[in-house]
């Protein structure tokens, strides 16, 4: 008597932008927006307007780096793919870490009046910027995932605005 092979179990397939590819571009992203945080973490006094302008373009990456990740993270989790802790937790460390790149840059001084007047701009601009993500963080908090698209809003004119300060040095 010959025994019929069993059936292989049923396979799953993943929809193509199902949670688990919004949980890996979003794991991803943060890691790219660490590395830039650590890079620019090394912020030391300047000498001259090129150092300085170096530095500025540092920093501005960096926090471009974190906003992008934002961006991500509250378009997925509007959409209910991304959890709501690891969403609040993933945009307080975001927050963090652009404060701590803020202060860092804050630090360093100006070697020239206009070097001055950049750093007022820069210090400005992140300061907006931190304003948003402490926007998101509250609402991710309160389990209001719905309405971070609509506060995460904003982030692509502030990335803009920093994509420029990126451009102050010559690649």
């Amino acid at each position: 008597m010959e025994v019929p092979e069993p059936e292989p179990p049923p396979t799953r397939k993943r929809r193509l932008g199902g949670p688990r590819r919004w949980t890996g571009l979003v794991v991803f992203a943060m890691a790219g927006a660490l590395a830039g945080l650590l890079l620019a973490g090394c912020v030391s006094s300047s000498r001259t307007e090129g150092d300085y302008r170096e530095k500025v373009a540092n920093t501005a990456q960096a926090v471009r780096s974190s906003i992008e990740t934002a961006r991500l993270l509250a378009g997925a989790a509007g959409e209910g793919k991304a959890p709501g802790p690891y969403t609040s937790r993933t945009l307080s460390q975001l927050e963090s870490a652009v404060g701590s790149v803020s202060t860092q840059f804050g630090s360093v001084q100006p070697p020239t009046r206009e070097a001055t007047a950049l750093r007022g701009d820069v210090i400005s601009l992140l300061d907006e910027v931190q304003g948003v993500l402490s926007q998101l963080r509250i609402a991710a908090r309160q389990s209001r995932l719905q309405v971070l698209p609509r506060l995460a809003k904003p982030l692509p004119g502030l990335s803009e605005r920093l994509r420029r300060f990126e451009e102050l040095v010559p690649t």
